[in-house]
């Protein structure tokens, strides 16, 4: 007996399946029509999950772009009820001295500086690094060299390294850039080295950075140890030491502070110590809507996959005979499912194909309309690792809905194929209930889409109805930060802002200006207080308030109404006595049934008291979707701050008045830069794009799944017909009423419509249950068992599905008895 050489197996195996590829793509030649439509709605599904998959990867599964990025964690100290709380320099400074389990770590913070000389000034975002911080993350300049220990110090050199986009945009990518003198803030810096294009996303998109990691002129050495909580902490684990490990030791540090320095506000009790994964820390406010989109998505696939396996299924009508000949003449059961299954693929692939081309314009989209909702300075690009996954999910998905139909067709010979030409046959019946199977799942899979889809719009439009508690209606804001040398003391910063306001309140068109230190729903500042009648106890254990400086007339600029007591006056200065005007919520909390009016707080650190002289209605504080917070303003006059927000009402479309504006600054000081030039509809708009994202998103594949479904349903109920013409000719030959054959069809797709709605509510509401709190936290105001959401729902589908099934059922009533007798 001859024994095949291996070699000779595997030239046979390429010959065959060459001839099934040849074979197929005729086939597809031969039905264009069936071609297109299935490649086509497999591409829809293929390019979604791939375009998900772009980003998914990106953001979740690249490493980040440092050296053995698997080492590297952040820490921080965090309250108990998840309000995140920066760290002081005194806890970094003890973790770093005492600390066996990191290599190396360090220490930054952000701010801006104005950058003038050498083109208009421009006001650049700062990253203030500890100097060790760039070898840490195993960063190297691609021109100059890294901070020294000394240039950190209060007696170093005033350099600073720039970002490549700085480099290119101001330097014209000069080679000898290195060595030359910047001017920031009004003080002359040397420019040390240069950064390759390397993003830093759980820093800030930093063009400036400094090895000046706090600002000594601001601050005394005291209050810089313990009360300054604006840096972060990032280290790199040694080796074989874990970051749970980490955890432990720096919790045990932690204590140690506590016990050491029982005054500062991160020794606090309802304070504790953190250590994350660096990439982790990163993304983890989008992890959660990524997994689900991710999981929406693959949802859609598998409806494109029953969709084209239904299609499969009535074209298989056709090929019957082919089968069966093939069969006959001595094809073995294996080879014709290799054939189909080869068919399938090819034509999943040919999906694939396209669909990496849908990516490409579908991740460019998706990262311009989400650039606000994802970790900044991420690359996000089609890569070899989604190129990967694209080619193994379009043949994962050409043998998920060929493998049905090929089994299917395989089992066909041509004595069952003579009955199922004729009056039908178990092959003809049970095609139909694979069929309908393909639909019923189609439905569930599309109303669970269609569920989540309607928690978001529900949640998105109880966003729109928001009353944020202020007019954002012609209100124009924009950011001046004024240098620290030039305006080094609060006398300088009030004259600049005093003036500011003259000049810009004369303006025509503007109805009132003020100044505050934070924007309308983003506050800027928190600090512990000590209200009236409250248990004295240290300042680590008070409560944590939102403080807001602003000049008198910001109330009334927002239409902020005060309920109880006054506004501030241009007499609330420097020179009087301390006083604070309170909202309602802070009211509520420390003095329910009480005049606020006349009661004292300690703010911070503050020597004195400050007496409340007013109660402000409530406004959004911390985003549009948040509670609001207890918060108090402050006079700027009594609390001065170079970084302030000019404030305009305008008459008509404050776009107008920006020019203007600028005009006025600049008089006052040609190298003031002006930035974040904004709307308050503009920013309010702003804090809705990420809900809007999801719900548009999944409203899309929602949209696209009710299609398929909609075009499933009709097809098997087509398919349904064609194989009963010979019974329901019968019927209608035995005196049976049109209207009874319209109902016998339009039932069947209802029922069909009904189970699949059945099994995708249950679905949803097992998943609702399951990942209730992480649902929950996309949902605004509304709960994850929404109930006009889990009614409506599957309401619509029932109508739509009644509908989709009417037309295959007219088509019924049209079948003659004479013809449809003679074709059985």
């Amino acid at each position: 007996m001859n024994q095949e050489e291996p070699g000779s197996s595997f030239s046979n195996f390429l010959a065959s399946l060459w001839h099934d590829l040849r074979y197929g793509g005729r086939m597809l030649r031969r039905n264009p029509g069936f071609g297109i439509a299935a490649v086509l709605t497999l591409a829809l599904g293929i390019g979604g999950n791939t375009a998900i998959f772009t980003i998914t990867s990106a953001v979740l599964l690249k490493p980040l772009p440092y050296s053995n990025p698997q080492q590297l964690v952040s820490l921080d100290v965090q309250r108990k009820d998840h309000q995140s709380r920066c760290c002081t320099l005194g806890w970094t400074d003890l973790v770093r001295e005492r600390n066996h389990s990191f290599s190396s770590s360090a220490v930054y913070a952000i701010d801006s500086f104005d950058l003038t000389g050498g083109g208009d000034p421009q006001q650049v975002i700062a990253a203030r690094v500890s100097p060790g911080f760039f070898d840490m993350l195993g960063v190297k300049p691609q021109l100059g060299r890294s901070f020294i220990d000394e240039e950190g110090r209060p007696e170093g050199k005033f350099v600073v390294i720039i970002s490549d986009a700085l480099w290119h945009s101001r330097y014209g990518a000069d080679p000898h850039v290195v060595g030359q003198t910047i001017n920031l803030d009004s003080t002359l810096y040397t420019i040390v080295g240069v950064l390759p294009n390397v993003q830093f996303p759980f820093v800030a998109p930093a063009d400036i950075w400094s090895p000046r990691y706090f600002e000594y002129s601001l601050f005394t050495p005291q209050r810089l140890r313990m009360g300054v909580g604006y840096l972060g902490m990032v280290a790199r684990l040694r080796p074989n030491v874990s970051a749970r490990q980490a955890l432990t030791e720096v919790q045990y540090l932690h204590e140690q502070y506590r016990k050491e320095n029982p005054a500062a506000p991160d020794a606090d009790a309802e304070v504790s110590a953190q250590v994350n994964n660096l990439q982790d820390s990163i993304v983890s406010n989008v992890r959660t809507q990524l997994l689900f989109l991710s999981l929406f998505v693959a949802l859609l696939l598998l409806i494109a996959c029953a969709n084209v396996a239904s299609l499969l299924l009535s074209r298989a009508l056709g090929r019957s005979k082919e089968i069966a000949l093939r069969a006959a003449l001595g094809a073995k059961r294996t080879s014709i499912i290799r054939q189909l299954l080869t068919e399938s693929v090819l034509l999943s692939v040919i999906a694939g194909a396209v669909g990496l081309g849908l990516t490409y314009a579908a991740t460019r989209w998706l990262v311009s309309v989400s650039q606000d909702n994802l970790p900044r300075g991420i690359p996000i690009t089609v890569d070899g690792r989604v190129l990967l996954f694209t080619v193994i999910v379009s043949i994962c998905t050409g043998v998920v809905f060929g493998i049905f139909p090929a089994l299917q067709l395989a089992r066909t010979n041509m004595n069952e194929t003579l009955r199922d030409e004729g009056r039908g046959s178990t092959g003809g019946r049970s095609r139909v209930q694979i069929k309908n199977l393909l639909v019923v799942l189609q439905v569930a899979f599309s109303v669970l889409l269609l569920i989540g889809a309607g928690l978001l719009v529900r949640s998105f439009s109880h966003l729109l109805r928001t009353d944020p508690g202020f007019d954002p209606d012609n209100v124009l804001t924009m950011n001046i930060s004024l240098p620290t040398v030039k305006y080094s003391d609060a006398q300088k910063q009030n004259a600049f802002f005093d003036e500011v306001l003259r000049r810009v309140s004369a303006l025509p068109g503007v109805r009132s200006a003020a100044t505050s230190a934070a924007l309308p729903l983003i506050p800027k500042r928190k600090t512990p207080v000590l209200p009236e009648g409250q248990a004295e106890v240290p300042l680590a254990q008070r409560p944590i308030i939102i403080i807001e400086q602003s000049s008198p007339r910001l109330l009334e600029t927002m239409h902020i109404p005060v309920k109880l007591g006054r506004a501030f006056t241009d007499a609330d200065n420097a020179q009087a006595p301390k006083v604070i005007i309170v909202n309602e919520t802070f009211a509520r909390s420390y003095w329910s049934n009480q005049n606020p009016i006349g009661k004292h707080v300690v703010i911070g650190r503050g020597p004195a008291p400050s007496e409340v002289v007013g109660v402000a209605a409530d406004a959004k504080n911390n985003g549009l979707a948040a509670e609001i917070e207890p918060m108090i303003y402050l006079p700027f006059a009594q609390l001065s701050w170079g970084n302030m927000n000019l404030i305009v009402r305008t008459a008509g479309d404050p776009h107008g008045m920006i020019a203007s504006i600028r005009e006025q600054i600049a008089a006052m000081d040609a190298a003031q830069p002006v930035t974040n030039v904004q709307t308050v509809e503009e920013l309010m708009d702003g804090t809705r794009s990420q809900p809007r994202f999801l719900m548009f998103l999944l409203a899309s594949f929602s949209i696209t799944a009710l299609a398929l479904a909609v075009v499933g349903l009709y097809g098997a109920l087509a398919y349904s017909v064609a194989q009963r013409r010979a019974e329901l000719g019968i019927r209608l030959a035995l005196g049976a009423e049109k209207s009874h054959i319209l109902r016998l069809v339009v039932s069947q797709g209802v029922m069909l419509t009904v189970i699949g709605i059945l099994i995708g509510t249950a679905i949803g509401l097992i998943a609702a249950l399951v990942f209730k709190s992480q649902v929950s936290d996309l949902l605004y105001k509304i709960s994850v068992f929404d109930v006009p959401t889990f009614v409506l729902t599957p309401l619509t589908f029932v109508v739509i599905g009644a509908l989709a099934s009417y037309f295959p059922a007219l088509r019924a009533t049209k079948v003659h008895p004479t013809e449809a007798l003679r074709g059985s």
